[in-house]
């Protein structure tokens, strides 16, 4: 086991700079570190998968290791999305005529994270926005976009196929389009 350890420290330390030549590339401002983590995970992934037999190691390490990132980017993009969403119809709900009442969560104007507002808003909030989601498709909802898991992660949570989570995710997404949810 402490070889296996030197080992990947030794080629973290060799091949570090790709996920940091990916970074820049894709012009992403990693000031947590998050980016890199998810950068280094891709490339010992793609280090432990590789078959030389079909080219050469560096390619398949910064192909994976691209597009890893450009999953993670997409994946928050979404979240961001529907929380985005979730904030507006909040708003909308406790706006009364021209004047606000106490219960209003507080203007974001582009400020920090929609991810930690999730904080801020109760249960019933939540229940009204996936009122006309089946009960498979809150557990899609409340897993993959409040908690951030993905469809494998979800799937192995509650032990059925892939292909049910994705059937899941496909429902609650096009329902909440027919709702008007998607208001971009």
């Amino acid at each position: 086991m402490t070889k296996k350890k030197w080992e990947l420290e030794d080629f973290i330390e060799q091949n570090q700079r790709r996920v940091y030549y990916q970074l820049n590339r894709l012009k992403i401002q990693d000031r947590e570190g998050d980016y890199f983590q998810e950068g280094l995970v891709a490339m010992w992934r793609a280090y432990e998968k590789h078959n030389p037999d079909k080219g050469p190691l560096a390619t398949y390490m910064n192909y994976q290791i691209r597009n890893r990132l450009v999953d993670i980017i997409r994946k928050s993009s979404v979240e961001r999305k529907y929380l985005d969403q979730l904030i507006y119809q909040r708003k909308v709900e406790t706006q009364s005529g021209n004047y606000l009442d106490g219960n209003q969560i507080p203007e974001m104007q582009g400020e920090g994270n929609p991810l930690e507002t999730v904080d801020h808003l109760d249960a019933s909030s939540l229940s009204e926005f996936t009122a006309a989601l089946t009960d498979k498709q809150k557990i899609w909802f409340c897993d993959a976009i409040i908690d951030g898991l993905t469809n494998p992660e979800i799937a192995e949570k509650e032990q059925v196929s892939l292909e049910a989570v994705k059937s899941w995710a496909k429902g609650a997404k096009r329902k909440l389009r027919k709702l008007n949810w998607d208001r971009t």
